[in-house]
């Protein structure tokens, strides 16, 4: 009798304990031979027990060299994870908690102002969007351009690989003993060393692409195996965990695996390892309420089962405009949280000053529509296919939006509603100058009217 076999049993067993499932919980001694088992049997269900509160919910800030809040065991214990020098994968079927569990870690890695965040989330539910405006670069859909930005960014940090590894290779060996990132080089900006945190939420509909999947494999393997020491953290999540959305070189090779609810062995042992099942770690045993519960691999010694901390949507994006604050004072904020977007050779623009420039010096306005227009005309590698509201999109990073206003007085061929830019957030100390919009009157057309710095850059 080995573990394993308790472990196919577990109804059996909690019947004969007269408890509920949720409570009788088998494990796997790795210290031991395969017939030794810890058995934890509780008093409280828990899918049924108080969601945890995350340590960070209500102030502080994170530390990326140090572990972070992540959930609770099934004792209640706190259970945290160590992401430096690691990478993570988080598996189960569709809506058992999947992405609460990566907005977890993420929401820990926004509030380390230190970390560059390149997040993607490609089922286009804007699921992480509270985390938005503190990233460097951000994508939300499954659509081409959403995935052509998420191939660059994969690019972008292959590059990285080889230049960082040659800062590392030439500094000083009492600096860099073990030839690894560590806070002090990290905090220097002229080494170009900080910790990048990137995200693939849904990362079957890149694996898994035509156009994409041979080479988004071997980005995503060599970033997995090279990336940790040099201070770069991948993150991917998947409610598909098979082989032809998931390649053998990423599941193989992630340091931190956390597996809620899947339907059989082979979808477990993609996102926990080969054999875990065999060895007794068998996710298939959670039932449909034990959302957020899953199996945690290789953030200690032993196999955990971890219930995540719950955060809510209002939750999430009041700690999501807290990192923001904490970005904005360190002076980090750059790339997408900047209004920045990238042309057709890497330069990075700023949506706010190609706003501004291509208003006229005595204009006071201008309808969304135009505004697009002549952005593309101007910069049409750029911003060709631009909208209103794709516009009001690129603008929201930078504080900006295009606010509703109130019907003008009719005239002939006049639009009914209209949008003005609304106040942008203070540029960070020691980044470019941006141009400060600030809604400031309506005209007697009912037109709303903003200044930008001298300029008139007002949307309506």
């Amino acid at each position: 009798m080995t573990v394993s076999d308790i472990a196919e049993r577990r109804d059996r067993l909690a019947s004969g304990l007269r408890r509920p499932l949720g409570c009788v919980w088998p494990e796997p001694a790795s210290d031991a031979h395969a017939g030794r088992l810890v058995l934890w049997v509780g008093d409280q269900d828990m899918a049924q027990s108080k969601p945890a509160r995350w340590p960070l919910a209500k102030g502080g800030s994170a530390d990326l060299f140090r572990p972070v809040p992540f959930g609770v065991d099934q004792r209640g214990r706190p259970v945290n994870l160590s992401l430096i020098f690691e990478s993570m994968l988080i598996g189960s079927k569709p809506r058992m908690g999947k992405t609460f569990a990566m907005r977890v870690v993420l929401l820990a890695a926004a509030l380390d102002p230190r970390a560059q965040l390149r997040i993607f989330e490609l089922k286009g539910t804007g699921d992480l969007s509270m985390i938005e405006d503190s990233c460097h670069h951000y994508g939300s859909g499954a659509d081409t351009a959403t995935l052509d930005a998420c191939m660059e960014s994969l690019r972008d940090l292959y590059r990285e690989l080889d230049s960082r590894a040659a800062t590392i290779r030439k500094l000083p060996r009492e600096l860099c003993p073990e030839n690894k990132v560590t806070p002090q080089l990290s905090a220097r900006k002229e080494l170009g060393l900080h910790l990048v945190v990137a995200a693939i939420d849904e990362c079957q509909e890149l694996f898994s692409h035509p156009d994409y999947k041979d080479e988004a494999a071997r980005l995503a393997e060599a970033i997995i195996k090279r990336g940790p020491a040099l201070g770069i953290i991948l993150v991917l999540a998947t409610q598909r965990p098979d082989a032809k959305s998931l390649p053998t070189g990423v599941s193989a090779n992630v340091g931190i695996r956390f597996c809620l609810r899947v339907m059989g062995q082979v979808e477990n042992d993609m996102v926990l390892g080969t054999s875990s099942y065999q060895n007794g770690l068998r996710a298939t045993t959670f039932g449909p309420k034990d959302k957020g519960i899953g199996y945690l691999v290789g953030a200690g010694d032993d196999a955990q089962i971890v219930r995540t901390a719950y955060i809510d949507g209002p939750a999430a994006e009041t700690i999501g405009a807290r990192a923001r604050g904490l970005r904005e004072a360190a002076g980090t904020l750059s790339g997408h949280a900047l209004g920045e977007v990238p042309d057709q050779d890497g330069v990075r623009r700023s949506v706010l000053e190609d706003v501004a420039a291509v208003y006229g010096p005595d204009e006071a306005g201008a309808w969304s529509e135009v505004v697009a227009a002549r952005l593309a005309q101007q910069w049409p590698t750029t911003y060709t296919g631009t909208t209103p509201a794709s516009l009001a999109a690129a603008l929201k990073p930078t504080g900006s939006s295009p606010n509703r206003c109130g019907a003008p007085t009719p005239t002939p061929g006049s639009p009914a509603t209209g949008a003005a830019t609304a106040a942008t957030r203070s540029p960070p100390h020691g980044s470019p100058p941006a141009r400060n919009v600030t809604a400031s009157s309506r005209t007697g057309d009912g037109r709303a009217v903003a200044d930008a710095g001298g300029a008139s850059t007002g949307t309506r």
